[in-house]
């Protein structure tokens, strides 16, 4: 057991025992886990509770971890959570603990039970995702779907993220992985996105011929969170992928046949070149990926 915040919304009704859940993984600088509820930028709580949907919310703190001189300092970790049905063991202990907190109001303890598992993750806890995705145990079945906000870090994970996750999505047939990525994780994000669209290699090259994609994968520029427009506020979570395409393989409209495929991986270096110089970010991207991300797949739950 890890300390965990628990957050059942306003939509929530006592008599409904199969909780739909989205499981949380914080990245760094959480310094517990009230912290991920009362001051996180992510605004967790508030787009559970603004969504109007009845999704339990569960975060587990996985300790803080902060910048310090040219590095990082604290005892953030991840790595139990890819322990033998270390995921099952985990929601099995959260569910029991909700249960005898619901007691008081059902007379006795509710015998809860999830229905739809989803794992969102922010930051560093990309790595957790990758992690926790293999752990679940007999909650498998249950995951529906992985939402990932600007977590894409391991370039020199074996495999690399790119690699991980096209693999893992290559052998699931009911579950979907969401990317929504900024500047720090784009060169990894921008990588699964081609390899996913059957456009490159895991060498990062241009494959001859295009493969058949990947269905249950979106990968998308995250910017945006809301800005003044009309006299209201508009909200902007993702740019649309073929608006984005436009400016990170141009060359595919314009390519001939002759022409040799660049090798030795230029074509996802082109790629990621391209995106870096089309889209400036703004400075608190980060965090805004993870609030209007968050909040716009919740809503479409």
């Amino acid at each position: 057991m890890k300390p965990t915040a628990v957050y059942l919304p306003p939509k929530h009704t006592a008599s409904n025992n199969k909780l739909d859940v989205v499981l949380w993984l914080h990245g760094f600088y959480v310094r517990n886990h009230e912290f991920l509820f009362r001051n996180d930028p992510a605004r967790l709580r508030e787009q559970v509770r603004d969504v109007n949907k009845d999704v339990v919310l569960i975060a587990p703190f996985l300790g803080y971890e902060y910048a310090e001189g040219d590095g990082f300092a604290g005892n953030y970790s991840v790595k139990d959570l890819a322990t033998p049905k270390w995921g099952e063991r985990y929601l099995e202990e959260v569910l029991g603990g909700l249960s005898n907190f619901l007691a008081p109001v059902s007379g006795s303890p509710p015998q809860l039970q999830i229905g739809k598992l989803i794992i969102a993750c922010h930051s560093g806890g990309g790595n957790g995702m990758r992690n926790l995705v293999g752990s679940l145990g007999k909650y498998q079945p249950n995951l529906k779907a992985c939402w990932g906000f600007d977590c894409l870090y391991g370039a020199r994970a074996q495999p690399d993220d790119a690699t991980f996750w096209y693999n893992w999505l290559s052998g699931q047939s009911g579950c979907a992985l969401e990317i929504i990525y900024g500047p720090s994780t784009l060169p990894q994000s921008v990588k699964l996105d081609l390899m996913g669209r059957g456009l490159a290699t895991t060498d990062g090259n241009r494959t001859p011929s295009q493969r058949p994609g990947l269905k249950n994968l979106t990968v998308s520029l995250g910017h945006y969170d809301a800005f003044p427009a009309f006299g209201q506020m508009v909200r902007v979570n993702d740019f649309d992928p073929a608006f984005v395409d436009r400016f990170m393989i141009p060359q595919v409209a314009d390519a001939t046949k002759q022409k040799p495929a660049p090798q030795h991986g230029e074509f996802l270096r082109l790629a990621i070149a391209n995106v870096r110089e089309a889209f400036p970010f703004p400075k608190d991207i980060h965090y805004m990926i993870a609030r209007g991300g968050f909040y716009s797949r919740l809503s479409k739950l």
